[in-house]
């Protein structure tokens, strides 16, 4: 008589409970997951599993965002929807208003979700350093305007960063709300004007942020240089005092 396969796993289930483990249990899980599936005959399955990384720290702090904060979260999946619409919109030559009060909307939700990660972080014990919370910005920012990110990320599942090989990798071994469509020549160009908008925005914000640290740099530098010329006329009027004291001693 043949040996009957274990169970097999509820791979929707088993990924939602792996990605909001705490991090450092991650790689243990799923290593435990990809032997189950493979005691359970699901070879490919098992092979994709084993083969996620684990989460970055901001990736993970995303993912537990979602988890404890899903009305924001869902707040920012819904402003990227409106902006990746208003974008297709505004290239039709219309739109421009609901592309910039859509901006504005991502933006904070955005703001929001930060400071959320930054209590977070705090709590759990782990670093909320300014290029931490930058990395999470960018990750909201990005997941909220890709379809299949943006669904990951209502869930808590991010994996990677949305544009690396980890991201694709569990996104094709379990999107939720599956969906096989076709996709048209449009629907292709669509989506590289939104990839080309979303490097643009990106841009634009790190030469906002560099634009902020210079001129923060240049008021420093303003203020530094009027206490130096205080200094140099305190110093200038102790040097007339102690000549004229000289004078009258000669």
């Amino acid at each position: 008589m043949p040996r009957a396969l274990a169970a097999v796993p509820d791979l929707e289930r088993e990924l939602d409970r792996l990605y909001g483990l705490p991090l450092e249990e991650f790689t243990a899980a799923r290593n435990d997951l990809s032997a189950r599936l493979g005691k359970a005959g699901q070879s490919d399955a098992a092979e994709a599993v084993r083969g996620l990384r684990k989460p970055s720290v901001p990736v993970w702090t995303v993912n537990q965002l979602a988890r404890r904060h899903g009305v924001d979260v869902a707040a920012l999946v819904e402003a990227g929807e409106r902006l990746r619409r208003a974008q297709q919109e505004a290239f039709g030559g219309s739109g421009a208003d609901r592309v910039r009060e859509a901006t504005t909307a991502e933006r904070a939700a955005v703001r929001t979700l930060t400071r959320r990660a930054q209590a977070l972080l705090r709590d759990e014990g782990r670093s909320a350093s300014r290029q931490a919370l930058e990395r999470i910005a960018t990750t909201l920012r990005s997941a909220a305007v890709e379809p299949n990110a943006a669904r990951l990320l209502a869930a808590g599942r991010l994996p990677d960063e949305v544009d690396s090989p980890g991201f694709a990798a569990v996104a094709e071994l379990a999107p939720p709300h599956r969906t096989k469509q076709r996709r048209s020549k449009s629907a292709d160009t669509a989506g590289k004007r939104q990839a080309q908008l979303r490097k643009l925005q990106a841009r634009v914000e790190r030469l906002e942020r560099r634009a902020g640290e210079e001129e923060e740099r240049a008021q420093r530098a303003e203020r530094a240089a009027m206490e130096a010329r205080k200094r140099a006329e305190q110093a200038r009027t102790e040097a007339e005092a102690a000549r004229a004291e000289l004078d009258e001693l000669a």
